[in-house]
């Protein structure tokens, strides 16, 4: 591997990484838990101050806490606009193009919307109890720090034909329960199911399993198809469900393998692979985490294979100067050229690491099947060798681990 050192970030590109990349350090880190906690306490704040004994006891300081939570997210949202143009997407546009496209993203709409109730009460001069109500809408913030949240998210959007379809077939069922309802006991009972319209609340508590009140079928004919659409109502419930636990590990194994095909497509050794043998080898990858402290692979142990640090940071004891790796780096390549090469340095985790692994026996039986991964390999061990030739006798300046 090769050890570059980075360049001193400017303030604007730190503050990006604090806000856009919460995984990659402490500060970041400590900056999402606390932006979670105060949206959490400030929704939790919005609930119970509807209730009248607690508003009247506890409203002054709800509001304290209110506008001190306000003016932490418009401090967020403010500093996400200044550093916008240090998105990797807005390389090459104005600053202020950066700006107005990062203004009309999903979530900066939602961050604007959060902080606006406060602003609105400010104008009125009015504290106004549906406003105070609406605050609520700062818990959907939560989607930008909780990936469980924009997964779930992603998987509505992508499954919408077929939760559509559920829905369709929902309404054809309400239907045609509600009028074999309204057929048979639409003259017994004219109060509850003596029109169409009537009876389809029945059938939608009825489908829902939660029973029908006190709508109670009078006829055996009536009972039947009450316990028929009980029984329906049962099966299609399971529909959406599927379709969404579906869609939920569907996008998780396509996230999964973006990350590792990304990875592995940045690996010099394989810069020159097609998209296809590039894909085999992300799914020959293994997920390992680590702890903070543990010791990946010691100076002289066997070199079984190649690790890509899909989040967390790993420090290689490389003599004279040790080098830190982090999300996106790699290490210990030459286990994939040489079948009897030992490590050349020792590798800890500095902290709580997810690494994706790939055995050497695993890429040499792919090399064996790809004449191109082969050649890459062959030339990739001939300049390692000639490059340890020449820096034998100095501290290394590069090579695998």
């Amino acid at each position: 591997m090769t050890y570059g050192a980075k360049d001193e970030l400017t303030i604007r590109e730190r503050v990006f990484e604090i806000l856009e990349r919460g995984r990659r350090g402490t500060v970041s880190q400590a900056f999402d838990l606390f932006i979670i906690a105060l949206i959490l306490g400030n929704v939790a704040a919005s609930v119970i101050g509807t209730v009248a004994h607690v508003q009247e006891v506890w409203g002054v300081h709800l509001r304290r806490f209110d506008n001190f939570c306000v003016a932490v997210f418009v401090a967020e949202y403010l500093l996400r606009l200044w550093a916008a143009p240090e998105h990797p997407l807005m390389a090459g546009h104005g600053a202020a193009y950066a700006r107005l496209r990062t203004m009309i993203m999903p979530m900066m709409v939602v961050d604007l919307v959060a902080i606006l109730p406060f602003f609105i009460e400010l104008l009125v001069g009015v504290d106004i109890a549906a406003i105070r109500v609406i605050r609520i809408v700062r818990f959907y913030r939560l989607a930008r720090y909780v990936p469980a949240i924009a997964t779930i998210g992603r998987v509505l959007a992508n499954e919408w034909r077929s939760l559509v379809g559920s829905v369709v077939v929902f309404a054809g069922l309400l239907l045609l329960a509600s009028v074999a309802m309204y057929v048979v006991e639409g003259h017994l009972q004219p109060d509850v199911l003596g029109d169409v319209p009537s009876a389809m609340w029945w059938a939608v508590v009825t489908l829902s399993t939660v029973g029908y009140g006190d709508v109670v079928p009078a006829t055996a004919a009536g009972r039947a198809i009450a316990g028929l659409v009980m029984v329906t109502g049962i099966l299609f419930f399971a529909l959406p469900v599927g379709i969404i636990a579906t869609g939920f590990h569907e996008e998780i194994r396509r996230r999964d393998f973006i990350v590792s095909f990304a990875m592995v497509a940045r690996v010099p050794l394989f810069a020159r692979l097609d998209a296809p043998t590039i894909a085999r080898l992300a799914g020959m990858l293994h997920a390992r985490r680590v702890a903070a402290g543990a010791v990946i692979f010691s100076k002289g142990d066997p070199a079984d294979g190649l690790y890509f640090i899909a989040n967390g940071q790993v420090e290689v004891d490389v003599p004279g100067r040790p080098v830190r790796l982090g999300e996106g780096d790699f290490f210990g390549e030459i286990g994939l050229i040489e079948h009897d090469a030992v490590r050349t340095a020792t590798v800890t985790a500095v902290r709580s690491t997810d690494l994706l692994v790939l055995a050497a026996p695993d890429f040499r039986r792919l090399m064996s099947q790809s004449p191109e991964l082969d050649r890459a390999v062959r030339e990739t061990a001939a300049q390692r060798a000639e490059e340890n030739r020449r820096i034998a006798a100095a501290t290394p300046r590069g090579g695998g681990s």
